[in-house]
C-alpha cells in the first residue's frame, strides 16, 4: 500500500474517508466496495491504476468504516447512494469517472450509470450482473423464490438479529464470510432449510488465504468493531424503498462502455443468471469475462487477472484521450 494516501472528503453532506493513488487531475477511477467490506478491498487495484496514469480513489461508502452514516434505513435508498457517488466525483474535481464496483458497489455503479450517464465514462462491474428493472419489490421476489427456506437478504431485513449475530465476534464473522464465499471455501458452504442465522452455513478457514492475510482481516475487523453492522445492513433493508422510488423510471439502458467480471465459483453470479442473460438487452456496449477458480471476492482472489482485464478494457475504450 506504499502508493496509497488516505484523507477525508466532504460530499453530499457526508464526511467520506477515501484512499487514493495517482495524481489528482488525471482521469478519475472511482472504486465502490460491497458487503461486508471497506475501501481496502481495492488495495490490489489502486496502485496498478495509478501506475497506469489514473487517479484511483476508493471511499468507505455510506454506513461503512471511517465514513460511518445514519442509523435510519431511509438514508440508504439508492437515490441517496447515487447522490453520494455524483457528489464524490464533483468533490474530486472531475466531470466524470470510470466506476468500478463490486457486490453492492457494483449495483450502485449500475444505478449511477443509468441515472447520470454524463458522469460515467465507463463501468467495470464485478459479481452482480445488471438485469434492468424488476417487476416486483425485491423482498417479494425473494419470498416467492425461497418460500420458507432461509435466505440471507431476507434475514437481513430483521431488526437487530443480524447485528447481534455478526457483532458477537466480528473477527470470526468476517473470517467465515470471506472464506465461505471464496473459491476455496465454497464447497463447504451449505445453507440448511431451517437455518436461523447467516453464519451457520459458513466454516472458518483452516488457514488464512493468500489474498486475506491476518493483518488484512484485522483492518476490516477494526472498522466493523467501530461502526457495527447496522449501516451496512441498511443497504439491504432499503431495497424495497429503492425499488418503489424507481419503479416508474423509463431510462434503464446503460450507454457507457461496460466490462463485467464474474467468478465461476461465485454464488452471487449463480443466483444472478437471469440478470446475466438479460444484461445485453440493457447494456449495448458490453464485454463479459468469467474467471475460473474465483469466488465472490474477485478483485482480491484473482487480483492480477482482474487488474489485467481492467487495464486492458480502459486502454481499449481510451477515456484518457
Amino acid at each position: 500500500m506504499a502508493f496509497i494516501r488516505e484523507r477525508r472528503l466532504a460530499a453530499n453532506g457526508m464526511d467520506f474517508f477515501i484512499a487514493e493513488a495517482g495524481e489528482p487531475g488525471a482521469p478519475l477511477v472511482l472504486c465502490l466496495h460491497g458487503f461486508p467490506e471497506c475501501w481496502a478491498s481495492w488495495r490490489y487495484q489502486l496502485p496498478a491504476l495509478a501506475q497506469s496514469g489514473y487517479h484511483a480513489v476508493a471511499p468507505d461508502l455510506r454506513g461503512y468504516g471511517e465514513t460511518g452514516g445514519p442509523a435510519e434505513v431511509d438514508a440508504y435508498r439508492q437515490s441517496r447512494l447515487v447522490a453520494d457517488v455524483v457528489a464524490l466525483i464533483e468533490a474530486l474535481g472531475a466531470d466524470q469517472a470510470v466506476l468500478i464496483g463490486h457486490d453492492w458497489g457494483c449495483a450502485l455503479a449500475w444505478q449511477v450509470a443509468r441515472r447520470h450517464p454524463e458522469r460515467v465514462a465507463a463501468v467495470v462491474g464485478l459479481s452482480v450482473p445488471y438485469g434492468g428493472p424488476s417487476p416486483k419489490p425485491p423482498t417479494e421476489a425473494m419470498r416467492d423464490l425461497f418460500r420458507d427456506h432461509f435466505f440471507y437478504m431476507l434475514y437481513f431485513q430483521r431488526p437487530q438479529a443480524p447485528e447481534q449475530e455478526l457483532e458477537a465476534d466480528v473477527e470470526d464473522s468476517l473470517r467465515r464470510m470471506f472464506h465461505s464465499l471464496s473459491a476455496d471455501g465454497i464447497e463447504d458452504f451449505s445453507v440448511a432449510p431451517d437455518s436461523t442465522g447467516v453464519l451457520q452455513a459458513m466454516q472458518p478457514p483452516p488457514s488464512p488465504p493468500r489474498w486475506m492475510r491476518d493483518e488484512d482481516l484485522a483492518y476490516y475487523v477494526a472498522r466493523f468493531e467501530k461502526t457495527g453492522f447496522t449501516g451496512a445492513l441498511n443497504w439491504y433493508r432499503a431495497m424495497d424503498a429503492s425499488w418503489e422510488e424507481s419503479r416508474d423510471d423509463d431510462n434503464w439502458t446503460i450507454t457507457a462502455p461496460v466490462l463485467f467480471l464474474g467468478g465461476m465459483q461465485d454464488p452471487v453470479l449463480l443466483f444472478g443468471q437471469k440478470a446475466l442473460t438479460r444484461m445485453p438487452d440493457y447494456v449495448p456496449d458490453l464485454r463479459t469475462v468469467v474467471l475460473d477458480q474465483c469466488g465472490h471476492w474477485i478483485q482480491m482472489e484473482q487480483a492480477s487477472e482482474v487488474n489485467r482485464e481492467i487495464l486492458g478494457f480502459l486502454e481499449e475504450i481510451s477515456p484518457r484521450r
